[in-house]
């Protein structure tokens, strides 16, 4: 590669860095899974019976912004993997970024349905799915430990999605501080192995097998690997552009994910694959997302997800009556609502918790 190619690159990359070198247009991304999350569940999901509005079937497959989530944290964590020095470091990093939002979260939600939820619409909350839902962990896993079927549950189901990224972090820096040397070949290697392994059992039928469905229901990330590991990819062909290695392989992995050729999930593809290529070949394109309230909304993307869902359903259905037969307001009241609480969470509060952690934990000063 030649001199100027190398300083093209170099000042490209500067543009999407903000000054605590996080990626920007990374947040403009989790904006854009969240928003549809949002939309998704408030719309669709959760659309009013009693009072319904319009835009249900406009957002039917919103919920394609968590695979969205998973790609983003494939990117996210190669690139957090390769500024940390050791496996410790880097999980205390992880449990700084995840477990204070999780709590505070966990804790607010059952506060709230306790008070507020009174068509019982999520009647799972009690305070034992508060307790194992800041763990991280599966309720499956403590259904099968007590002996007791369907016990246990998430206090706010979307947490479902944080098991497979913590199991994506285990396996990602399991390998990376195996060799960080051949992080990039033995990645890629052991996520296409288990990928194909996984659909080849399905394939000959393994599925049918009850010992088989609950393995996997409870090691789940092997259902969402091929995302992951896309991420990991883009940013592998984001630190290399010349390598086409990468372009092939991200061919596979999304014929991978359309293997079986859902329309909305092919559609959904292209969207979020066109949106990282654009990212690392035409980034001026994307400017528009680096504008100053779509990257506070990212930036507080993490706890906004979880809280919107149950918090924000019950309010809708404790106010809606109000604005029939427009009761479209409702939900966009409550999205506004939502994404201001959640902004100022994460500038007014997470960040002080991070930075009292870094210190504690990391010895930093800032973070």
């Amino acid at each position: 590669m030649g001199i100027n190619n190398q300083k093209t690159i170099i000042q490209c990359n500067s543009k999407v860095l903000s000054s605590n070198n996080r990626i920007t247009i990374l947040d403009g991304f989790r904006t854009l899974a969240i928003m549809s999350v949002l939309l998704y569940h408030y719309f669709y999901r959760w659309n009013d019976p009693a009072y319904p509005y319009f835009g249900g079937n406009y957002f039917h497959y919103g919920f394609k912004g968590v695979p969205f989530f998973f790609i983003i944290s494939g990117f996210v964590i190669c690139y957090s993997l390769e500024g940390t020095q050791d496996f410790i470091s880097f999980w205390k990093k992880r449990f700084i970024r995840l477990f204070p939002s999780i709590l505070v979260a966990s804790i607010l939600t059952y506060c709230f349905l306790l008070i507020f939820d009174h068509y019982n619409t999520f009647p799972d909350n009690h305070f034992r799915n508060l307790l194992i839902s800041i763990t991280f962990l599966p309720p499956n896993l403590y259904n099968s430990i007590s002996g007791i079927p369907n016990y246990f549950s998430y206090i706010n189901y979307d947490y479902w999605s944080l098991w497979p990224e913590i199991q994506f972090y285990i396996f990602a820096s399991i390998i990376y501080f195996v060799s960080k040397r051949n992080f990039k070949r033995n990645f890629i290697i052991a996520s296409f192995v288990a990928i194909f392994l996984y659909y080849a059992l399905l394939f000959f039928g393994f599925d049918q097998f009850d010992y088989f469905t609950k393995l996997f229901n409870l090691l789940n990330l092997i259902k969402h690997l091929v995302f992951f590991l896309s991420g990991a990819l883009f940013y592998m062909l984001y630190k290399n552009r010349e390598y086409k290695l990468y372009i092939f392989l991200l061919v596979i992995s999304f014929f991978i994910i359309n293997y079986s050729f859902n329309l909305p999930e092919f559609i959904s593809s292209i969207i979020m694959f066109l949106l990282f290529f654009c990212f690392i070949y035409y980034p001026k394109f994307l400017h528009f997302l680096e504008n100053r309230f779509i990257i506070k909304v990212g930036f507080s993307s993490y706890f906004l997800y979880l809280i919107h869902e149950y918090i924000g359903i019950v309010w809708i259905r404790n106010i809606v009556s109000a604005f029939y037969p427009n009761s479209f307001i409702a939900p966009v009241l409550i999205i506004i609502v939502m994404i201001t609480l959640s902004i100022l969470y994460t500038q007014k509060i997470e960040t002080k918790i991070s930075k009292y952690l870094n210190r504690r934990l990391l010895n930093k000063t800032n973070e």
